[in-house]
Parts: structure tokens; C-alpha cells; sequence
């Protein structure tokens, strides 16, 4: 799959979070998705999202370029969560919200780096996810 999320938490006790449970079924929804052909080329958006705790925050707000691997042509963008996302009813709109960001902001880094990648294909996936998850919950 090119299009991959995970997340790193500073602590266990957020592992039952409203945030984590958005984005394990996020995950799941796009997994679904794998054997579409957006989902079997290069390169590889790895969106990591940090979640805060008592101890550790991302020193940053919003979205940021983590790194680029250029051998395995990953990009990773990492995601600072709000506090007030982790327990909020609405973690999986901010999941998904945050994935079309990261699309958006992949897109542009490949351009400059003249790089072909799918936006639009990838926007259309995340958007198939959210509209599914829609029709689960009406």
C-alpha cells in the first residue's frame, strides 16, 4: 500500500483513546482498499500521527515533513494532535481531515521534487473511507 498510518503514543493509557479507535478504523477502511491501483505505486505517504500526554507534545502544531527517503521513496509527515482530539467524539472527522492535509502537502513536496503522485487518486480514496464510515453511522 502507498498510502500508510500509524502513531506513535507517549502513553498506554491513550490506547483505548476515541483517537486511537479513529484511527485503527481509518486504517482498516483503507486496508480495504489495497488492491486498488493508487494503492500498489510509488511513492509511499507515511502519515504518522503524535499524540500529546502528560510528559510529551509535539513541539510543533499542525502537520509537518518528517522525513524522505529517497532509496524507498517514503515520505513521512507527522501530525501533532490537539489534546482536546483525543477523547472528542469527532476524532474521526480530525483523521480524516488531517489525511486529506497530508495528501495535499505530499502532493506539493513531489512536485518540487518532480515526483509523480496521485493526488487527486488519493484524496478519492480517503474520501471513499469517509463516505463509507458515513453510511455505517446513518
Amino acid at each position: 500500500m502507498t498510502l500508510h498510518i500509524g502513531y506513535m503514543i507517549p502513553d498506554r493509557s491513550l490506547d483505548e483513546s476515541e483517537l486511537i479507535k479513529a484511527i485503527t478504523k481509518v486504517a482498516t477502511e483503507l486496508a480495504g482498499f489495497r488492491d486498488r491501483l493508487v494503492q500498489q505505486r510509488t511513492p509511499v505517504l507515511d502519515i504518522v500521527f503524535l499524540l500529546p500526554s502528560r510528559q510529551e507534545k509535539a513541539d510543533f502544531a499542525g502537520l509537518r515533513l518528517h522525513s524522505f527517503d529517497s532509496v524507498g521513496q517514503i515520505l513521512r509527515i507527522e501530525s501533532a494532535v490537539p489534546e482536546k482530539m483525543v477523547a472528542s467524539i469527532h476524532a474521526e472527522r480530525f483523521v480524516i481531515a488531517i489525511l486529506l492535509d497530508a495528501i495535499d502537502a505530499a502532493g506539493e513536496f513531489f512536485r518540487e521534487q518532480h515526483i509523480l503522485f496521485d493526488v487527486s487518486g488519493h484524496l478519492a480514496l480517503v474520501e471513499l473511507a469517509a463516505t463509507k464510515e458515513q453510511h455505517v453511522i446513518n
